[in-house]
């Protein structure tokens, strides 16, 4: 592979060098987006650290999975742990944690204080006009989670003549999709639907089939000048086999082979919007959203066994989370003319209510297949936990963006959010019942300073996020936690010419009482505040297109997360780094024009060591992955072949060792997908969206 990828690139530069090179501009600057603030505004003149994913990316990549989109942005890795499910690293190392916002037409899709790792499942892949991601903390502009980073995902906008697409998809390791489109125009606006069903059976790694069937639906409307909006719903029905992670003896194997026969998550998700706008005169509009939530997730989860005195008899649970939501979001628009600038003020209340039921398990291991094979419910009572939490969050925010001169603009943001829980314990023993009050006061302040063709800001931030209601109200073991902080400083800059552009951000990101999992001798994991912790790094985008034929990008991060005063199982790690924390990740894709219609695509991906453990004593040597892609695109289909891991690399997404004071260790591998082969077809048979 060393050999293979320069001679490669030597090639497409000796087919660049034998074009006519014509001058081409740097356009994605020079894009709208909305995440920043809340509103339309130029990507280069806001002062944060945003990137987006297109609709033309989008349709060209044809990927069937958000993680291989989100994985070309510098300063992004979401590692798959199968079946959809994911983890995530902005600015933070490889966790599961609810240091992350992932929101849907600027709208959270799930409750803060009930974060899941697995968030981007609930999101309908087919249903994607755009996507648009924050790195660093945004608490200013949408409150709790919003720390490492913000994902929002936009969905499509009604066409505006009759849309019939359909889409098919398979690969050489038993995943199958069908994906269709239906749009149309009103006399006051227009309709999309999708109903997008995909899944895998009998795929590379044992017992790990799933299914997931999403229906979508837009309505777009124009009632007056004056009054506009949009209703969304949005459907998820999602199960899946849970394999888990495999130990080191699995692992140095290359043994796809799983200890799981029973473990499961399956979910349904109902979220519907309503959006309105009314536009009171040139200067003056109010924008309303309304947001209702319903979701279920079961699951009985390979993570929560853990080990007793007997070989053969383990531990686990069942459990049940449900919650449904009404949020309410409305904001203020106001132009000022005397200041060159504009003025958000809006406030916002989410109300949930959730329960959680969880029953005790008994599990039985094969030890001659290595196998857990069967479960059974304790003859006494096994109900493990019981509650019912209200879920209360209050906020207002206001936003100044000011114009002080031609080249120079000033934005300040500040929020202050108000969460309650009111919990009650359904059980005699456990948490007792009580009320939980966390209040926090978040700012923010960029400048941007930008020519014709460079430019560049700055800015200071600071994120919060409470404990989550599954680290807090645990009947097994109750961890004693504060609410997270983080104080962010960055700078950025930026430049672009006919042939070649860039940029490149500088940060540093303080946090104090992070929480963190650490896994225990049993096998389970628990939370517990880290003390404080230090997060520092670069971040860069190199863009180069010689000719119309051919162009490079390169997204590329380096990064060191460390432990500040902390102590972790009576072990002072002080000055140690985090675990699960590459220090580099690298992304360079090639895009050669064989045609008017063909397009090729080379994406080599490289990932460095990492320590497994927090006393840094073992580390996984990191990854090289290439993939592979032709696009063939007539005016009404697109036929498209990709070559995924196309040098079969056996890898990691994510490992981990656990370490204790009598030396006994448990790892924790998630295998990474073999090469596959993957093709599909779209056919757009009434027009083109």
């Amino acid at each position: 592979m060393r050999i293979c990828l320069p001679l490669l690139t030597s090639w497409l530069l000796l087919i660049c060098l034998d074009s006519n090179a014509q001058d081409t501009l740097y356009k994605p600057l020079e894009e709208v987006v909305l995440t920043a603030s809340k509103l339309s505004e130029k990507r280069k003149e806001a002062p944060i650290a945003i990137s987006t994913i297109s609709e033309a990316t989008l349709k060209k990549e044809n990927s069937n999975r958000i993680d291989y989109l989100l994985n070309k942005v510098s300063g992004v890795y979401m590692p798959s742990i199968g079946n959809e499910q994911h983890m995530m690293s902005i600015r933070q190392p490889i966790s599961l944690k609810g240091l992350y916002l992932y929101l849907e037409d600027g709208m959270p899709i799930r409750t803060s204080g009930l974060f899941s790792n697995n968030g981007l499942i609930e999101i309908n892949t087919g249903f994607m006009q755009h996507i648009e991601i924050i790195k660093g903390p945004a608490s200013a502009m949408y409150g709790a989670e919003a720390i490492g980073g913000v994902i929002n995902v936009f969905s499509k906008q009604t066409p505006l003549k009759p849309v019939l697409d359909i889409g098919v998809e398979t690969n050489s390791i038993g995943f199958k999709k069908i994906n269709t489109s239906w749009g149309n125009k009103t006399k006051i606006g227009g309709w999309i639907i999708n109903a997008n069903f995909g899944g895998q059976q009998n795929g590379p790694l044992q017992y790990s089939d799933y299914h997931k069937n999403a229906i979508s639906a837009k309505h777009q409307f124009v009632i007056n000048k004056k009054l506009s909006g949009y209703q969304t719903l949005q459907y998820i029905n999602y199960f899946a086999q849970t394999s888990g992670s495999v130990d080191s003896i699995h692992f140095a194997q290359k043994d796809f082979s799983s200890m799981q026969t029973f473990t499961y998550r399956k979910m349904n998700v109902f979220r519907l919007k309503q959006n309105i706008v009314y536009q009171w005169n040139s200067n003056n509009s109010t924008t309303l959203n309304l947001l209702y939530r319903d979701n279920t997730m079961d699951q009985n989860p390979a993570y929560s066994i853990g080990s007793t005195a007997n070989p053969t008899k383990f531990r686990g649970q069942t459990n049940s989370n449900q919650f449904n939501s009404i949020v309410m979001d409305a904001q203020q628009l106001m132009l000022l003319p005397r200041l060159n600038g504009k003025l958000i003020i809006g406030t916002s209340i989410d109300f949930t209510q959730q329960q959680l039921n969880a029953k005790y398990i008994d599990i039985t291991k094969d030890t001659s297949i290595g196998k857990f094979t069967s479960y059974t419910y304790p003859a006494n009572d096994s109900v493990l936990t019981r509650y019912r939490t209200k879920i209360i969050n209050q906020a207002i925010y206001a936003n100044l963006i000011s114009k002080l001169n031609k080249h120079l603009n000033l934005n300040i943001a500040l929020r202050y959010d108000a969460f309650e829980y009111q919990f009650q314990n359904k059980l005699r023993n456990g948490t007792p019942s009580s009320n939980n009050i966390f209040q926090q006061l978040t700012p923010k302040i960029g400048l941007t300073y930008n020519h014709p063709n460079w430019g560049g800001y700055t800015n200071y931030s600071k994120g919060f996020v409470p404990p989550q209601i599954t680290e807090i109200y645990n009947a097994i073991k109750v961890p004693y936690l504060l609410p997270q902080s983080f104080n962010n400083i960055e700078l950025g800059a930026w430049f672009s010419s006919k042939k070649i552009a860039g940029e490149i951000v500088l940060y540093k990101m303080m946090g104090q009482n992070e929480i963190i999992s650490v896994r225990q001798s049993d096998g389970v994991n628990l939370n517990q505040n880290s003390g404080s912790t230090d997060h520092s790094g670069i971040e860069y985008k190199l863009n180069y297109t010689p000719n119309n034929q051919l162009s490079f990008t390169w997204n590329a991060t380096h990064s060191i997360h460390t432990y500040l005063v902390t102590t972790i199982k009576g072990v002072n790690v002080t000055g140690n780094e985090m675990n699960a924390a590459p220090r580099f990740w690298s992304n360079l894709n090639g895009e050669l024009k064989l045609s008017q219609q063909l397009l090729f695509s080379l994406n080599w991906q490289h990932q460095s060591k990492y320590y497994m453990d927090e006393i840094n004593k073992t580390s996984y040597p990191g990854f090289n992955l290439i993939n592979l892609k032709f696009t063939y695109t007539t005016h009404k289909n697109t036929i498209w072949l990709h070559v995924l891991n196309a040098t079969n690399t056996y890898f990691a997404t994510m490992a981990t060792k656990n370490f204790s004071v009598n030396g006994n260790a448990a790892y924790s591998y998630y295998i990474g997908e073999p090469r596959s082969i993957v093709i599909g077809f779209n056919w757009s048979m009434l027009g083109v969206q």
